[in-house]
């Protein structure tokens, strides 16, 4: 049985993107917060899994090797083939990495440490970091203190990684009619804060960067995992029932975003993966959430593929098409190996 003294577990997923998470745990290390413990999971196979560790640990990296496995947590689990524990070099936190049995997605990543946890006394929240994101020094105190005030689900001041003084956004907002995803808050000014009416149209905290508390957890449950990436967040969200959704203005967070997959770029630039997730599991979304409204939401994302094929480019139109009727008949978890490799020119 695993004993645990940090109040907050931190959970990052990885995909064959070692320099993120190296640069995301050395913002760890620099936080004021010193009660958490941080557990990875690589989701890009053995050979990325090796890639990670020689990258985070040794002598003049960022983690050392931690000779105690005692713990049940320290061995593999129920998806994780392999289990390595870590600490910081200048500081006792320790940082367990993870080799998932295969890509889970986002979700599978992140509920491959969430569901053992979840059987673990002592820790009272969870945050879900992407690898390629980087913690102000006060921002885990910041978003722990917000919880504390009642929120079961509590977000920061996500930045732009080359524009940190804007908001990338307060949380999302989903509509109902449509099925778009809104950014409430994008490109305000760092600092600034949403206002009683923009924090009510709040769906859900970007999964970017979500704080959840252990009562949300096991109210709500794990992480949907069937959409493999893209509305894992917003689908937590709107099932949070009871639970209330509170902002931390001073919990400063930098993302670069789209590392992975490449959906940090212009839209038309966007990778194979990037363009027919997003619109499947739009249309999987609509289906569990908005009744027989999909079937509008359908029609508005037929509007984005002739979008595509306006600006000249007719695959990216082509895989949002293919998207959106996946969508339609219900198809989920990991698309077509096909979609994976490249994007677009």
């Amino acid at each position: 049985m695993s004993t645990f003294s940090a109040k907050l577990v931190v959970i990052i997923v990885s995909y064959r993107n070692a320099d993120d998470v190296d640069r995301c745990l050395k913002s760890l290390a620099r936080s004021d917060w010193d009660q958490f413990e941080v557990f990875i999971c690589e989701n890009g196979g053995e050979a990325a899994y090796r890639e990670l560790l020689s990258a985070l640990v040794g002598p003049d990296r960022t983690l050392q090797r931690n000779s105690d496995a005692s713990e049940t947590l320290d061995q593999p689990q129920k998806r994780l083939a392999a289990v390595v524990k870590c600490r910081f070099q200048d500081r006792t936190n320790i940082v367990r990495v993870g080799l998932a049995i295969d890509n889970l997605g986002y979700g599978g990543g992140v509920n491959a440490w969430l569901e053992p946890l979840i059987g673990v006394p002592g820790w009272g929240a969870v945050l879900v970091l992407n690898p390629d994101t980087e913690v102000d020094r006060r921002a885990l105190s910041e978003l722990i203190a917000k919880s504390a005030e009642g929120f079961g689900m509590v977000g920061g001041s996500l930045v732009f990684h080359n524009a940190p003084d804007k908001i990338i956004n307060y949380g999302l907002c989903w509509s109902r009619t449509t099925g778009r995803v809104v950014a409430i808050g994008r490109n305000a000014a760092i600092g600034s804060a949403p206002s009683v009416e923009a924090l009510d149209r709040i769906d859900a905290v970007s999964g970017a960067c979500v704080l959840a508390t252990r009562a949300f957890v096991e109210d709500v449950g794990l992480m949907a995992e069937d959409y493999f990436l893209y509305m894992e967040d917003l689908d937590w969200g709107r099932r949070r029932g009871k639970h209330r959704i509170g902002f931390a203005s001073k919990a400063i967070v930098r993302h670069i975003g789209g590392t992975t997959i490449g959906s940090a770029v212009v839209p038309e630039k966007r990778s194979h993966l990037s363009i027919y997730l997003s619109a499947r599991n739009g249309i999987v979304f609509a289906r569990r959430f908005a009744g027989s409204r999909w079937i509008c939401h359908f029609g508005v994302g037929l509007l984005f593929v002739v979008r595509y094929a306006l600006k000249g480019s007719l695959s990216a139109g082509r895989i949002a098409f293919l998207g959106l009727l996946d969508g339609a008949k219900g198809k989920t978890g990991r698309p077509d190996v096909a979609l994976e490799p490249q994007r677009l020119d």
